[in-house]
């Protein structure tokens, strides 16, 4: 049974239109993939780091692309039936959900993948020198 011209254009579109909103995490979660694959078939620390890294990147990406508004409004919500005084406590709020826990991921993130290619280059050079 062929499939129409428009109904093709239109999955075409969706894969698309897809990649462009996804694209990150996409690349993040194959990362993942691949250093699960390499921590399965020879176990060590450099994969591993590698697999933290992606996924300190995937989990950040994810955090604040969609996240952080419905924590930060809940967070906010819970605390104002407490009647807590709101300004300096939003104040301390978006600094930690907006500012803090995305660098943190982001660092860690790219600090696990700089250390894993760091062990890399440290034990590739080891096995040439030999």
């Amino acid at each position: 049974m062929p499939i129409s011209s428009q109904l093709q254009q239109g999955l075409v579109n969706i894969a698309y239109f897809t990649w462009l909103h996804n694209s990150e995490a996409i690349s993040y979660f194959i990362g993942c993939l691949i250093a699960l694959f390499l921590q399965f078939k020879k176990p060590n620390r450099k994969n591993l780091l590698l697999f933290l890294g992606f996924l300190a990147l995937l989990i950040q990406f994810e955090y604040v692309k969609h996240m952080i508004e419905p924590l930060m409004d809940q967070t906010l919500q819970a605390v104002l039936e407490q009647g807590a005084a709101a300004t300096r406590f939003q104040k301390i709020l978006d600094f930690t959900l907006q500012k803090f826990v995305p660098f943190f991921l982001y660092f860690i993130g790219w600090g696990s993948l700089f250390i894993s290619l760091f062990l890399s280059s440290k034990t590739s050079g080891k096995k040439t020198n030999e």
